[in-house]
Formats: structure tokens, C-alpha cells, sequence
């Protein structure tokens, strides 16, 4: 599988934000004065560390009605069954996670953002950044699990992409789309003073390096195509009577204040297979993995001695 695959599968399931544990959450078999509460396989955990991972995930659990919170223990359950199943087959093959491989995955999911402002989305999201960190390299683990034990089922052809791309025209249409660059400012001041310079024939991607306060600053305030609706609508009304190598006014948002550039202008219509074959593939690789993975892993529960002490999870026999 390849790596445009594996960041898809990452970045669609980054925006679910589930916490869950790095691999050695779950000890072998504890003393009696501290039961387990689930055993998969050799795997255990125990009351205490599932309540660890219950507050790591839902902090605000004790807030919830009662219904919830039974409603959300038993997911949990559920999501480390699948956990365990997914560290005993890499034990089993001898599948590791190395520290460059879970530093390149950080990066590449926090972009131009840098570690404090990235901190800053994860607070607002409701993380830390430790236990965003443990679900990664959770996640990372199933991904290599899955490339090891699935290998070329889920590998996609050329000829079924191009077959995909005749029977989904429609899919691939696109509306008429600017390319764009933006700065951020604190005040129109600064914003009208770099302005002047740009003015003057200034390089626009070098200034946002230099003066943008906005994130994509270190790409040069690029803001990739777009269509109408992507942007807030006070930024659409400005960008869509532009030409193109056009510059904006200053534009006040609750942001602070924007320069545009609007770099090229391109008619709506039928993208062509060549500009959308790595996509089609990434895309039908996606979702043959996840149809296979969980074929794979509800077999693997099968086999699986897989035991809940519900009971002491205070929670009534589940089928």
C-alpha cells in the first residue's frame, strides 16, 4: 500500500480525534488484588487501566447522563478488543513502530502549522497532545498490520481505475476554481503597508513568508484551488471579481486582515483522467483495505478467546 494511501486513511480519520493508548497499555496477567476486566488472547487490562483509558478519551464523562456514559463504556470495549487484536498480530509477525516513522506522520499531519499553534487546535479540540500521540501511534500500528497481513488484495490497477473514471464522470466534474495566495494581518495598517510594497512589484509568496500571521505563511500564504462556498463568504465576494495576477484591498475578517493574490482562474469542467488517476486509485485502494481489514479482523476475533468481565465494569451482560 502505498504512502498517498496511507496519509488518506490518516488524514480521514484524523478529524474523528479517538484516543486511545500506546501498545503496552495492556499488561500480562496482574495480581489478584487488581483483576483484569478484559483478556484477548494473552492480552489483559486491567479495571484500572481501562479507566485510565475511559478518562483519557471522554474527560468529561461524569458529566453525561448515565445512559451515555454505559452507551460509551461499552464502545470503548469494543475499540480495545479490536486494539488488542491488532498488537497481537504484530507481535505475533514481529511488526514495530519505529520513532522517524511516527515523527514523519506528526509532521506531515501538522503542516505549516507550527508545534504551538498546532497544540492550540488539539486544546480546542479537546486533546493533549500526548494522547493525540498515543492515537496516532495506535493508528499507525493497524496501518502496518493491515499492509503486512492484506499485501495485494487491496492493490488497485490502472485499468480498473480508468474503468471507474468512464462509469463516474460526474464525480470528477469540477466548478470554476481560482488559485490563490493569502496574508494575514493584525491591523489594516500593516496590511496597507505591504500592500504598497506589492505595489511597487514586490514578490507576494516572499512577503507572506516574511509578514503573514496566518499558518500557510511558510508556503507563502498558497491556498491551493478552490470553488465557491470553500471560503468564508466575505473572502469569495473579494476573490471571485478578481483577474487573474490580481491584488486584493485590505479584507477585514474575524481573522484580523487579508491580502489576496489571485494567481489563475480556471473554467469549471470534466477534469481529465490523467490529473485524477492517483486519486482514483488511492481512493478504490481505501476502500478495498477497509472492506478487507474488517473481514480479516472479525475472523481474527473469531479465533480469538476474547473474555469481558462485565460485571466488574459495572455493566450487564453484553451479546
Amino acid at each position: 500500500m502505498g504512502v498517498s494511501v496511507i496519509f488518506r486513511l490518516l488524514n480521514r480519520w484524523f478529524f474523528l480525534l479517538y484516543c486511545l493508548v500506546a501498545l503496552n497499555a495492556c499488561e500480562q496477567p496482574q495480581p489478584k488484588a487488581n483483576p483484569p476486566v478484559l483478556n484477548v488472547g494473552e492480552r489483559q487490562l486491567t479495571l484500572q487501566q481501562f479507566e485510565r483509558e475511559l478518562k483519557m478519551n471522554y474527560p468529561d464523562l461524569d458529566e453525561l447522563p448515565y445512559p451515555e456514559q454505559l452507551q460509551l463504556k461499552i464502545q470503548m470495549v469494543h475499540r480495545l478488543i479490536e486494539r488488542e487484536l491488532v498488537y497481537a498480530e504484530a507481535e505475533r509477525i514481529d511488526l514495530r513502530l519505529t520513532p522517524d516513522e511516527l515523527d514523519e506522520a506528526v509532521a506531515d499531519l501538522r503542516g505549516n502549522y507550527s508545534a504551538e499553534e498546532y497544540r492550540q487546535v488539539l486544546r480546542e479540540a479537546g486533546q493533549s497532545e500526548q494522547s493525540w500521540k498515543q492515537a496516532l501511534k495506535q493508528r499507525l500500528m493497524t496501518i502496518k498490520v493491515s499492509s503486512a497481513v492484506l499485501g495485494s488484495q487491496v492493490q488497485v490497477s490502472e485499468k480498473e481505475a480508468e474503468t471507474y473514471y468512464l462509469a463516474n464522470k460526474d464525480e470528477f466534474r469540477r466548478p470554476a476554481e481560482l488559485r490563490a495566495r493569502q496574508m494575514l494581518f493584525e491591523n489594516i495598517e500593516d496590511a496597507e503597508a505591504v500592500l504598497k510594497l506589492l505595489k511597487k512589484g514586490a514578490d507576494f509568496a516572499t512577503l507572506a513568508k516574511e509578514h503573514s500571521l496566518s499558518p500557510d505563511r511558510e508556503d507563502g500564504g498558497n491556498l491551493g484551488y478552490f470553488s465557491r462556498g470553500q471560503l468564508p463568504p466575505e473572502f469569495d465576494k473579494v476573490l471571485f471579481t478578481l483577474g487573474a495576477g490580481q491584488l486584493s484591498d485590505p479584507v477585514e475578517s474575524p481573522y484580523g486582515v487579508h491580502l489576496f493574490l489571485v494567481e489563475r482562474r480556471r473554467k469549471a469542467g470534466l477534469r481529465p483522467y490523467a490529473a485524477v488517476k492517483d486519486e482514483i486509485i488511492a481512493k478504490l485502494s481505501q476502500q478495498r483495505e477497509e472492506e478487507a481489514f474488517q473481514k480479516w479482523l472479525e475472523k481474527l476475533h473469531s479465533e480469538t478467546r476474547v473474555v469481558v468481565d462485565w460485571k466488574l465494569l459495572k455493566i450487564e451482560q453484553q451479546n
